[in-house]
């Protein structure tokens, strides 16, 4: 069943929501409390029935929902204020109180015919193949069904959504699927989804081995697979950190097998979808080149589709990559600012996107030596997304500039439990040197700066704390050491520039810092 109202057309089975004719950008899990509401129109629907439909079983706040009804509105042009469509009733529930339409035709009279076939080639153009999430297999051959294989799989169906690319299948769909009885190609047939994610687990004692795969139904083939291990005790939330850490694991599998797929494709113009697809791949490369071409592809797609909040997400990351590879010999006042443009843009147009709400956070940090406003985007960003290694490598960053160092620590330790993998592990140990520096842990200090010089010997704000950390202690010959390897790398040994590139909140954090520059030895 279909709905219109006013300019509006609800199409349920394609799960698109139009505005005169044109596709209006909505989260999977808005657009289903906006389908509920419209489709029960004035009847009240209850806060418990709403967490029931949207949520199942898992266990959310009133945030979420408080969120969920404001992007709602949002989407269809309504406020809290005026409550045009959307009612708010006390303490009971919600009611659409718009005038309705159903109707089991794709198309309306509220849409003509030259907007049917504009809003048909732009769902083409945006079309994004699905995945399937089929539950988790128990195979510690304890003859019944763990709780943990229904858990994982919904939690991992959870992560997977906050990633954003691909759409989701819903697990009350997958639940349907006898998957050992039917081969990849018929599931992806029956679910209309291109990949499935899949797996087992099996547990002895406290000791919990999983492992996963990601197939390709269109080929019938699995494409990528891997394991981990965990100690069930060391996990503060069990099912959320597994399905965490599979999560940060198979997105970027996701993205690669999805350039994979489109390179296979004839040459001819790409549809957006293609453009982001490939600049997404390019971006996990690591070379400035290729953030370059990255950056013009996401630019293409941004400009043939202004309001897709994808592209220029795509954009704000691609810059922050480039500034990340010349950090260290750049003005870092200036080194995100087109980071935070781009982040910016993307947040007009979507203010439930994870990574611009994370990137728009280093920019405030590092541009505007804005504390409190990028405190607020970063703690967005992980609530929004908290299996994203990035979010917890920004809070730590932030955090700590912004006065708590210990706080600081705990997200940036817990970021390789979530990405093993992260690209940016000297980074992180640089930090993680810092905040010790910062709690006089000099010893600790200095094995985390040992650490990210033996990860990139070529980090020089690693070198430039060494420096700092040695004026500390009192070891001269170390602050040389590393003074000359940043001397010969042609980066800065100017006093004024290494202070003005720490954006420390809090007086005494910048004094011990500097003080320890001062009484280095080093000729600054």
């Amino acid at each position: 069943m279909n709905y219109a109202f006013d300019e509006f057309f609800l199409d349920a089975e394609r799960a698109e929501l139009r505005c005169a004719g044109q596709p209006v950008r909505i989260e999977p899990q808005v657009f289903d409390l906006l389908k509920l509401l419209v489709s029960v129109n004035n009847r009240l629907v209850s806060k418990d029935e709403i967490f029931a439909e949207l949520w199942g079983d898992r266990i959310v706040s009133d945030a979420a929902l408080s969120g969920c009804v404001r992007d709602a509105r949002k989407a269809i042009g309504d406020d809290g204020s005026t409550q045009k469509f959307i009612k708010t009733v006390q303490r009971r529930g919600l009611r659409f109180v718009g005038e309705v339409e159903a109707s089991n035709s794709v198309t309306s009279a509220t849409l003509p015919d030259e907007a049917v076939s504009n809003a048909a080639e732009q769902t083409d153009a945006f079309a994004r193949p699905a995945v399937a999430v089929l539950k988790f297999e128990d195979i510690s051959g304890e003859g019944q069904s763990s709780q943990l294989e229904t858990a994982i799989t919904d939690e991992l169906v959870a992560a997977l959504s906050a990633w954003r690319y691909f759409p989701v299948i819903s697990r009350q769909s997958t639940a349907r699927v006898n998957a050992p009885e039917m081969s990849a190609q018929e599931i992806g047939t029956l679910l209309s989804a291109r990949y499935l994610v899949h797996g087992t687990f099996r547990r002895a004692g406290n000791r919990l081995k999983i492992q996963v795969a990601l197939t390709d139904t269109d080929l019938n083939t699995q494409i990528w697979s891997d394991s981990l291990a965990c100690d069930i005790d060391e996990l503060f939330d069990v099912e959320e950190e597994i399905a965490g850490q599979i999560a940060s694991s198979v997105s970027p599998e996701l993205e690669r097998a999805e350039a994979r797929r489109l390179l296979r494709k004839p040459p001819g113009d790409m549809t957006v979808w293609e453009l982001t697809m490939r600049a997404a791949s390019l971006l996990s490369n690591g070379k400035r080149s290729d953030f370059v071409e990255a950056d013009r592809l996401a630019r293409d797609a941004a400009e043939r589709a202004p309001h897709w909040v994808l592209p220029y997400t795509l954009i704000a990351t691609a810059q922050f990559q480039m500034a990340m590879a010349n950090f260290s010999s750049s003005d870092s006042a200036s080194a995100f600012a087109p980071t935070l443009e781009a982040a910016r843009r993307a947040l007009d147009i979507d203010r439930s996107a994870w990574i611009a709400h994370a990137l728009t956070a280093v920019g405030e940090l590092w541009t505007n030596k804005n504390h409190e406003m990028a405190l607020l985007h970063v703690e967005r960003a992980i609530e929004l997304n908290p299996s994203a290694g990035m979010n917890y490598h920004f809070g730590g960053c932030i955090t700590g500039f912004s006065g708590n160092p210990q706080k600081a620590r705990s997200y940036q330790e817990r970021l390789f439990r979530v990405d093993p993998t992260y690209p940016y592990r000297a980074v992180i140990e640089a930090d993680l040197g810092l905040w010790h520096m910062l709690d006089k842990q000099f010893d600790k200090a200095n094995e985390r700066l040992r650490l990210s010089q033996s990860c990139d010997p070529y980090y020089g704000r690693a070198l430039q704390r060494q420096v700092a950390l040695s004026g500390l202690t009192g070891d001269r010959d170390e602050a040389l050491q590393a003074a000359r390897k940043l001397s010969e790398m042609g980066l800065p040994l100017d006093y004024n520039t290494i202070a003005s590139s720490y954006p420390f909140l809090k007086e005494e954090h910048s004094e011990l810092f500097l003080d320890g520059l001062r009484r280095s030895g080093v000729n600054l």
